[in-house]
């Protein structure tokens, strides 16, 4: 049988990770010296007034998951007699799959460690699909295959009002600080190949929420609406795509303290899915 792992930035809930069949291990994070496990959706805590409390000082860290924490889960899952599929947040982000691939190594067994390049619910459209190869009875190394191949079909594309949170964790190249908050000009920012790039820029809200629903591609299949403290800007934004793509299946999410610290607390996003159903399997 096949285990799935995934790492707290896919954003489960308690009741997906159960109806999935996934192990679930946390990133962590510190805020004013203490420090936390990032785990299921529901389950965070505060985290947003903690993070708004502490975003002037800026004493916010996060870190990836540990190796200790890869070993002992594998350890465990091979002792049970289980192949292992593990797929991690895009290592362009996060150190975890260099960790996770180290852990493998270390571990032995037949264990396969999945680079997403993605984060959030570009993840969860990949741990969706895995755990529907798993179910269809699939090999360990096929379904790790379909999901290298998969991830080439989904995208990822946010914005934030202040750059000050991004800007502060080196996940963006050079991008000028004064221009979200003196001009009202908001950048347009993807993933590319697991890293984010700066892709547009909007002025004001409407035009960020017009640009976003401009940059998911005709064919998209599935849709996410991703935020953390933004109720305005995802319902917005969540009411264009309905009306740019009728009928097109589309969920509304919340990601966590981990992106909320490295993007900001105003951090809205849309996430897609264009592979087909045959693709799915």
């Amino acid at each position: 049988m096949i285990a799935l792992v995934t790492d707290s930035t896919t954003y489960l809930t308690a009741r997906e990770a159960r109806d999935l069949n996934v192990k679930l291990i946390p990133l962590s994070y510190s805020v004013d010296g203490l420090s936390y496990s990032e785990t299921f959706v529901e389950s965070n805590g505060d985290y947003v007034n903690l993070i708004a409390r502490s975003s002037a000082t800026a004493h916010m860290t996060t870190s990836q998951t540990t190796l200790s924490m890869f070993m002992a889960l594998f350890e465990e899952l091979v002792q049970q007699g289980m192949e292992v599929l593990c797929l991690t947040i895009s290592s362009r982000l996060s150190g975890t799959y260099s960790n996770a691939a180290i852990a493998a190594r270390s571990v032995g067994g037949n264990i396969r460690i999945v680079d997403g390049l993605s984060t959030a619910g570009g993840s969860l459209f990949l741990l969706r699909h895995a755990a529907l190869c798993i179910r269809q009875g699939m090999e360990l190394q096929a379904v790790a295959d379909e999901l290298r191949t998969l991830r080439d079909k989904i995208g990822i594309v946010f914005s934030v009002t202040d750059m000050t949170s991004l800007r502060r964790s080196g996940r963006l190249g050079i991008v000028r600080q004064s221009v979200g908050t003196i001009l009202n000009i908001r950048p347009i920012l993807r993933l590319v190949q697991g890293g984010v790039v700066a892709s547009d820029t909007a002025r004001g809200h409407h035009d960020q929420i017009r640009k976003l629903v401009q940059s998911v591609p005709k064919d998209a299949k599935r849709l996410i609406v991703q935020s953390l403290n933004n109720e305005r800007g995802a319902e917005d934004l969540t009411n264009l795509l309905k009306q740019t793509f009728p009928g097109v299946p589309l969920e509304r999410r919340h990601a966590g303290p981990i992106l909320a610290i490295h993007l900001g607390l105003d951090a809205i996003g849309v996430i897609w899915d264009c592979a087909d159903s045959a693709e799915q399997l």
